[in-house]
């Protein structure tokens, strides 16, 4: 009798243990070990570290207004013959090479049907412009590995033909192998390396490594 007692007992605290395996969750285990099986944690990409420190983009800001400044210098100058052109072209060049940093393989260049009334003249008064400096911006183009700062420009084109809404522009900045911020290309009067088309680009590969070297930036 004592033996079938134990017995029933014994049976019991079994079926009370299965009870208990049955609730909990699955456990994965490696074919011939012990050592359960977890979920590969996902690790977040390292941000990564800015390339334009505060005194730099304090800088590309001061090359913004300067540049803006620069130009509405030459608001009202006649541009109606070829000779107008090319004079106003070197004169503007000079002019703003001699104020702000402009990358080496950079142009400066008028732009046809964007600075010029229906007079001929040039329209770059301040009114034109808006610098949008609060909505500065580093973007980093992964193709190519290089970091530009991005300072967004609105201009209200002239002429009868416009629709009289500004613009936008972006003054793209750059940072040499010697850290000297420099604007590489706006569209504007600034013609320059596009390094956002480059980076886009998927017909022509352009290797890096080369292209870093050409433009000396980082």
């Amino acid at each position: 009798m004592k033996k079938l007692i134990f017995l029933a007992a014994a049976f019991i605290i079994v079926l009370s243990g299965c009870s208990k395996d049955d609730s909990a969750a699955p456990v994965s285990n490696p074919i011939g070990g012990g050592e359960q099986v977890q979920e590969p944690v996902q690790q977040q990409e390292p941000q990564r570290e800015a390339v334009f420190k505060n005194e730099d983009i304090d800088k590309a800001k001061k090359m913004a207004q300067q540049y803006v400044a620069t130009l509405t210098g030459f608001h009202g100058r006649t541009v109606f013959s070829t000779a107008d052109v090319d004079g106003l072209q070197k004169e503007m060049s000079e002019k703003i090479k001699s104020t702000i940093s402009i990358h080496e393989q950079s142009r400066i260049y008028p732009e046809s049907g964007t600075s010029s009334n229906d007079d001929h003249k040039m329209e770059l008064s301040a009114s034109r412009f808006g610098l949008l400096l609060e909505e500065v911006q580093e973007v980093y183009y992964p193709n190519l590995n290089v970091s530009e700062l991005i300072i967004p420009m609105t201009y209200v084109i002239p002429g009868k033909y416009a629709s009289g809404d500004p613009k936008t522009y972006k003054l793209h900045f750059v940072k040499n192998n010697d850290n000297q911020v420099q604007l590489i290309y706006d569209g504007f009067f600034v013609g320059g390396s596009n390094l956002e088309k480059k980076d886009q680009d998927e017909v022509d590969q352009y290797n890096p490594e080369k292209l870093k070297e050409d433009l000396e930036i980082q």
